[in-house]
């Protein structure tokens, strides 16, 4: 019976290495980028444990790079990855291009890599902070990163990924990113806040579909709570952070603007107004067919300026 235990465990030790330890790294040295396959379970996507991410790199650099890892919103209309067919959103084109001028590696992540996700799919998005955490752990192992200099920025779905680090699940781990970036979030469904010493910048489009309230709101709880955290209004741009915004037809989170849902460490939830709530309701209340139109991106590059300056400003 002990040699069929012993036996057991080797096997669960084998396979749960094996399913981690994947990872392949392909060169395109013209264009100073790298790229990494590795692995990130998640329960919706049983077998498709692959993930792709692109590392855009400074020219010339001397010691240690600070690095920023970006998530994708929910859709990835940026640019293709140079290999294995991964792709980014438009933020994530920009900023490898304006991050890498500042001195910073770039890393953009494809959270739907071959899980046949479409933007239309909301309640089947992974949960991709796990992902960008895998990956953060891997690249702070290699020596041309500072581990100590690790920044995460999001748009839309991708934004809200990056302030789940105010649970308190997440805001504690060990060598953790130094600051976050959320580039229009819906703040309609959010972590409750808990004391952390992550930066966190908030961008807003006056005129998004995902109602600036919610975020306001949202910041005001981080405030409350004695975290550093600042947030920006840009006045007279929609989502996209453009001029010519309309609304539409479409899947969207934005429901719950005036009264939004709050996930708890225990993972029930509750309404701001203290309403107890289950996932179901949330999902009921907070999920609409109002999208954003209009994607001419006036003031996409300041967006992307202000991002660059807040984690210019927090990597010292």
């Amino acid at each position: 019976m002990k040699n069929i235990i012993t036996f057991i465990l080797l096997i669960l030790i084998i396979f749960t290495s094996n399913s981690f330890s994947k990872i392949e790294i392909k060169k395109v040295k013209k264009h100073n980028i790298e790229l990494i396959k590795f692995q990130s379970p998640d329960n919706k996507f049983p077998g498709k444990d692959d993930i792709v991410a692109q590392i855009h790199f400074p020219k010339n650099f001397n010691g240690k790079l600070p690095v920023i890892i970006h998530q994708h919103g929910s859709s990835r209309d940026g640019s293709k990855f140079k290999k294995w067919g991964g792709k980014t959103d438009e933020w994530g084109k920009r900023i490898s291009k304006e991050g890498v001028k500042r001195g910073y590696a770039v890393v953009l992540i494809d959270a739907f890599y071959k899980r046949g996700i479409k933007p239309q799919n909301k309640g089947k998005f992974p949960n991709a902070v796990y992902i960008a955490i895998n990956l953060k752990n891997i690249l702070q192992k290699d020596k041309r990163f500072n581990k100590n200099k690790f920044y995460f920025t999001g748009f839309s779905y991708g934004a809200s990924q990056t302030l789940k680090f105010q649970d308190k699940r997440l805001s504690g781990l060990k060598d953790n990113f130094k600051a976050v970036v959320a580039g229009e979030p819906g703040c309609n469904t959010v972590s409750n806040p808990t004391k952390s010493s992550i930066s966190t910048l908030i961008i807003k489009g006056a005129e998004s579909h995902y109602y600036p309230a919610a975020c306001e709101y949202y910041f005001s709880m981080i405030k409350r709570i004695g975290n550093k955290v600042e947030y920006v209004l840009i006045p007279k741009v929609n989502h996209f952070f453009s001029f010519n915004g309309t609304i539409g037809t479409g899947r969207a989170v934005n429901g719950c603007t005036n009264n939004i849902a709050i996930r708890y460490q225990d993972r029930t939830w509750k309404f701001a107004d203290g309403t107890s709530a289950s996932r179901k309701d949330v999902i009921k209340k907070c999920f609409t067919n109002e999208a954003g139109v209009g994607k001419t991106r006036e003031k996409l590059d300041y967006a992307i300026k202000l991002a660059l300056d807040f984690i210019d400003k927090n990597n010292k």
